[in-house]
């Protein structure tokens, strides 16, 4: 028997190798040096551009919390249990829903505890791109137990709009091997 949804294992993330450390700093230090450069060369300019780089940031992101609290507070109390009620698990495998649940949780923990619902759309709802969703979706599988090798041959591919989707997608990959 299969353990329960509650026991799965967390994502095991491989750490960055040195040579990747070194690269990632020497590249931060070269836009860093030429971003100096710009500014020594061209004062007014720079300023001007920072301005309104940092001025356009700061009102999108005031329009963003602000929408942000107001899901927030509508769902208060919500938790992974009206998620699971929205989806048949009679039919999805609970790790499935679980994994989902908790990574797109993760995902969004630097900045708020979000109460998901399956119906929230990925890319409107939760702002969320598909080079974003795919770096999730790996984790996902991987505490699911569930292989993405081939994810052209699933029903839902191409498809994914909402959790719930997202949720279909991943419980019709076939299981790994290993998975218990």
């Amino acid at each position: 028997m299969r353990r329960a949804s509650r026991f799965m294992p967390k994502v095991q993330r491989p750490a960055m190798p040195w040579l990747g450390r070194i690269f990632v700093a020497v590249a931060a230090l070269a836009l860093l040096r030429s971003l100096l450069l710009f500014l020594w060369a061209y004062p007014v300019t720079g300023c001007a551009i920072a301005a309104a780089l940092w001025a356009l940031v700061a009102i999108e992101g005031r329009q963003q919390n602000k929408r942000l609290v107001q899901w927030v507070q509508a769902r208060s109390g919500e938790s992974i249990c009206q998620f699971a009620r929205a989806i048949d698990c009679r039919k999805v495998d609970t790790w499935v829903v679980r994994s989902v649940y908790e990574e797109l949780q993760r995902y969004y923990s630097a900045r708020w505890v979000l109460p998901l619902r399956a119906t929230d759309r990925l890319k409107d709802d939760l702002l969320l791109d598909s080079e974003d969703l795919d770096d999730v979706l790996v984790n996902m599988a991987q505490r699911a137990g569930r292989d993405l090798s081939c994810p052209q041959a699933n029903p839902f591919y191409d498809r994914v709009t909402t959790i719930g989707d997202l949720v279909h997608f991943l419980n019709a990959q076939p299981r790994l091997a290993t998975a218990g």
